[in-house]
């Protein structure tokens, strides 16, 4: 009571900012806030972009793919099994990746039988990779994550230093069988600057975990077919880049705009049929039939202005 005689409130208020107290009322009647206070909300704005500006991510993602197709995944405590579920979801992954990603590229790498299977290779057409998961995919035997991490590994040492290198996998057993010693495809893996990150369906594994946090990666297990959608789909937006992987200069990319043309019946390089629309590479004038993709003549990336533009805002 003292305190509240004296004009100090109660102690229990004297955490509060009180920042009502800030707010005067000027020569023409309108509500000011007074400087001190503003420069402290300027502050801390100031202080939250600092923070933003403060992560890169990266432009360009190079990311496999890798879907269990062992015998854990026929179990049916996702209807109608496993399988059919995870392929399912993937195909919707794939569509929103590029659709969020639109320059990046994507591949697909299956196991079973204690081997590695490439399904599709790097490319930036979401069309071939939901054909090959709409295909009857068969599950056999017992999964070898390092043979899967081995070749995705593989794969990405051709990717460009301005590229980020991503494998996600979709792990359904509590096993795995392997040739050699895992651990020392987790040192390559780290040494390469390959994130890794896995969706659990089933119990938690302790190897998926530490792959996970030594690579900086992510490690969740779904609970039901809805909780898969929604881990997956946190994929789809890139992530920070690795200090490892962040190169001391900028590098600049060539990339091709081409122009859509129409009328004229001519050979389309990426599926060697004639077709009458299409997009000309402006280095070689070769027609392909859909963006983004690669010129197959030049190897010159082509994408059009109106993706780059949305997704651009990913650097800033």
């Amino acid at each position: 009571m003292d305190d509240e005689e004296n004009g100090k409130g109660y102690a229990w208020e004297g955490s509060f900012e009180r920042s009502w107290d800030g707010i005067e009322e000027d020569e023409s009647g309108a509500l000011k806030i007074q400087a001190h206070v503003a420069s402290s909300g300027d502050k801390a704005r100031q202080r939250r972009q600092q923070m933003l500006q403060r992560v890169r991510k990266g432009l360009i993602r190079y990311v496999y793919v890798v879907v269990d197709l062992s015998k854990g995944m026929s179990q049916k405590d996702w209807k109608p099994h496993r399988c059919a579920v995870v392929t399912e979801e993937v195909q919707r992954f794939v569509a929103d990746y590029f659709d969020q990603n639109p320059i990046s590229q994507l591949g697909l790498i299956g196991i079973k039988s204690a081997i590695a299977v490439k399904l599709s290779d790097l490319s930036g057409n979401p069309t071939h990779h939901i054909e090959i998961l709409k295909s009857s995919l068969t599950v056999h035997g017992e999964p070898s994550l390092q043979n899967a991490l081995e070749m995705a590994r593989n794969a990405l040492k051709i990717v460009p230093s301005y590229g980020s290198k991503e494998i996600i996998v979709m792990y359904g057993s509590l096993t795995t069988t392997d040739p050699g010693d895992i651990f020392g495809t987790l040192a390559a893996l780290k040494r390469d600057s390959v994130r890794c990150s896995f969706v659990g369906i089933g119990a938690e594994m302790h190897l998926l975990k530490r792959i996970a946090k030594e690579t900086h990666g992510t490690y969740s297990v779904a609970l039901d077919a809805p909780h898969f959608r929604d881990l997956l789909s946190a994929f789809t937006t890139p992530c920070p880049s690795l200090a490892s992987s962040v190169a001391k200069f900028a590098t600049l990319v060539e990339m091709g705009f081409p122009q859509k043309r129409s009328g004229v019946l001519s050979l389309c390089v990426c599926h060697q049929t004639f077709t009458t629309m299409g997009y000309l590479c402006p280095r070689c004038k070769s027609k392909s039939c859909q963006l983004p993709t690669v010129c197959v003549v030049c190897s010159l990336p082509l994408v059009s202005t109106a993706l780059y533009n949305k997704y651009y805002i990913y650097t800033t």
